[in-house]
């Protein structure tokens, strides 16, 4: 009986070691597995990538060190810098599953994903891979080329975007203050003036400061003693034009062919060169649009933009009538006015003593 006790004694011992080892050994795995690329390929040598999501189709090549879309549109190089980091970095484990009714499952198949992107080098396809569903927080099964092999990985939809607009250069429109000399806002004309600040005298025992930034005005030309120009609006209203953020480009923006500018607005560059903006809302789907006249493209912008570059971007906002002015000068004739009464009251009062005077002496006689 000792003898099977020691036995027994022996092989759970046995047991445990060998549970223990294979526990290593899978961690060992998955550890290996863990450190291995899930993508292969020279980030620098591509030139073209797709990615797509069953409705939509993302288009990009790059041209010398920038990128642009298939039809030539700036793109964010930054954010397909990006990408290819990411990609690149892609790393997995032990598959999550690896038969073809996975694929299926996990949204992988040819005819159902959430994502696809394709990475060409001198026409070649070089990689690609398939996003599926989600796999916790900012993770998504993958399978990478034709691979039936089903990953987690950290990735996410929001990483691969198939709508062109979000890949589109959203500062492609922007400038530099300085870059404006002046604007023009129908027939008001805003010029920039730059006058030299006064230095400011250091206190006593102090070293003297450097040379005082020069400060920016802006004034309104032609204006007469009664109308007064709101600079403040003016520039905050300029400076939103001048970091604008556009929300697509597009070489149609299926206007009405009668729709007519709501404002235009022109910027007079210190190169001497011009740029106009006209400002079109349309009414049936509330939507703003910028038509720049050194672009092809239509700009939509955000209702918000739209209706401060409609109504307040506008001569008639910023223009405003001094009242005291006025009323200073609509006294003079008031006071004529009152004095020429008093006059024909006067001229009156006489023709009316003639008049009764003549009747008197009808009277008499």
């Amino acid at each position: 009986m000792k003898k099977k006790i020691t036995i027994l004694g022996g092989l759970l011992v046995l047991q445990a070691f060998l549970i223990l080892a294979i526990s290593f050994r899978s961690e060992g795995l998955q550890s290996h597995q863990g450190m291995q690329a899930l993508l292969d390929f020279n980030r620098e040598q591509v030139d073209r990538i797709l990615v797509a999501d069953g409705e939509q189709r993302s288009e990009l090549k790059r041209s010398g060190d920038s990128w642009t879309t298939a039809e030539g549109f700036p793109v964010e190089a930054d954010r397909v810098d990006r990408l290819l980091d990411r990609l690149k970095e892609l790393q997995h484990g032990l598959a999550v599953a690896q038969t073809e009714a996975s694929l299926k499952r996990f949204k992988l198949s040819d005819d159902e994903f959430e994502r696809r992107v394709e990475l060409y080098a001198d026409g070649k396809e070089v990689a690609s891979l398939t996003l599926g569903s989600g796999a916790g927080a900012r993770r998504s099964h993958v399978r990478a080329g034709d691979g039936k092999e089903v990953y987690a990985v950290a990735l996410g939809s929001y990483d691969l975007p198939a709508d062109i607009a979000q890949w589109q250069d959203k500062t492609l429109l922007q400038l530099e203050a300085d870059q404006v000399a002046a604007v023009r806002l129908g027939d008001l004309t805003v010029r920039k003036e730059v006058v030299a600040a006064e230095p400011v005298e250091a206190a006593e025992g102090e070293e003297a400061s450097s040379e005082a930034e020069p400060e920016t005005t802006w004034v309104a030309e032609g204006l007469s003693e009664e109308q007064s120009f709101d600079a403040d609006n003016f520039e905050r209203e300029l400076n939103r034009l001048l970091t604008l953020r556009y929300t697509r480009a597009a070489s149609d923006a299926g206007l009405p062919e009668t729709i007519e500018p709501v404002n235009t607005i022109t910027l007079e560059l210190a190169d001497g060169e011009t740029r106009s903006y006209e400002v079109y809302h349309e009414d049936a789907a509330d939507e703003h649009w910028l038509k720049v006249s050194d672009r092809d493209e239509y700009f939509e912008i955000s209702s918000y933009l739209g209706g401060r570059f409609c109504e307040h971007l506008a001569a008639d906002k910023l223009i405003e009538v001094n009242e005291a002015t006025a009323e200073d000068e609509s006294e003079p004739d008031a006071e004529e006015s009152s004095s020429g009464a008093v006059e024909g009251d006067s001229a009156g009062s006489e023709t009316a003593n003639h008049h009764g005077a003549d009747e008197a002496k009808a009277d008499e006689s």
